[in-house]
């Protein structure tokens, strides 16, 4: 049990190591509300050319890149990329190939 815990404890060592090497380790993708119509985050230190895509908690299917951002700033995005009936989705913010923040898990109606 002992070193089934050290190699869990080894593994999240790593992924920090990993982060903060990237330069990503600040980066974060809040969310901070949503609407009938569409959700609001908030973005902080991410990279240049990082593509926001929402993601059917359930299933795991990406939708196709609903933003293009850098830096830190707001968006309100729209749910119309959406399938018409209801679910929960969370937004991911990916750059190159491996992510660098998502969001809670949030249901749409």
């Amino acid at each position: 049990m002992r070193s089934h815990l050290r190699g869990i404890g080894l593994a999240a060592f790593a992924v920090v190591l990993q982060l903060i090497a990237s330069g990503s380790a600040e980066a974060a993708l809040n969310y901070t509300g949503q609407t009938a119509q569409n959700v609001s985050v908030m973005y902080v230190n991410l990279p240049a050319n990082t593509k926001i895509m929402f993601v059917d908690e359930i299933s795991g299917a990406f939708s196709l890149p609903v933003a293009t951002v850098s830096g830190s700033g707001t968006l309100v995005i729209p749910f119309a990329t959406l399938p018409p009936y209801p679910g929960q989705y969370y937004l991911l913010a990916q750059e190159a190939g491996g992510w660098v923040g998502q969001t809670v898990m949030f249901y749409v109606f």
